[in-house]
């Protein structure tokens, strides 16, 4: 397959590591490491530049996550979010605060949690952050990332089994941790809920909210 790809026009090459690494911030599913790994062994088995490679999959996690934040606020400015139920009005507002007080950081870490790095960005834009902080922190993040998995890639050369088992390893121990923090989370906005129905102030808005205005029975 490698061996195909080196014979494509430069530019076909460069436009498909381009929006590869963008599809995975519109359908997280899709592995878009796995396109800059290919890229990474196109630099170290068949010495390609390795500047446009890198340039290509930045751009394009960049670009994806603008797309995303657009998408956030998109929700926000069609009053999409409004038509929640109430769990999840509530949901939300506690990521949007968390969102306005330690989004830079969110963002700075996003390209290394791999399958939930779209998320990131739309709660940018539930949470009004400024498009110049989002377009600063993903790009910091991808070119840190991406710096990684090109490194690795040029130092393994045509060795794409061990970089594979490297990079599955990885997203392995990140997915665990994921799980662990999804769950920490979803404690946290029940325990909110929980308080709001019962009519304490919520954490996040200081809010006080009868039980019968949510809606959820007597």
């Amino acid at each position: 397959m490698l061996e195909s790809v080196r014979e494509w026009p430069p530019a076909i090459t460069y436009l498909t590591l381009f929006f590869g690494s963008l599809i995975e911030y519109i359908v997280p599913p899709v592995p878009g490491d796995t396109i800059v790994v290919a890229g990474a062994v196109l630099v170290g088995a068949f010495g390609w530049s390795v500047w446009p490679v890198f340039v290509v999959v930045t751009a394009g996690a960049v670009v994806g996550a603008i797309a995303d934040f657009y998408i956030g606020k998109w929700l926000v400015n069609t009053g999409r979010v409004d038509r929640l139920g109430d769990s999840a009005q509530l949901a939300v507002r506690d990521l949007v605060s968390r969102f306005e007080r330690h989004g830079a950081w969110y963002l700075a870490v996003n390209r290394f949690l791999p399958g939930i790095r779209a998320f990131f960005f739309v709660a940018a834009g539930l949470a009004g952050l400024k498009l110049r902080v989002v377009v600063f922190w993903s790009t910091i993040s991808a070119m840190a990332w991406n710096a990684l998995l090109v490194a690795a890639g040029m130092a393994l050369g045509s060795n794409l089994e061990e970089l594979e088992l490297w990079l599955d390893r990885y997203q392995l121990v990140m997915w665990g941790m994921i799980v662990v923090v999804l769950a920490i989370v979803a404690y946290k906005v029940r325990g909110v809920i929980t308080r709001a129905r019962r009519g304490a102030p919520d954490p996040v808005t200081g809010a006080t909210q009868p039980a019968d205005d949510l809606g959820d029975g007597p």
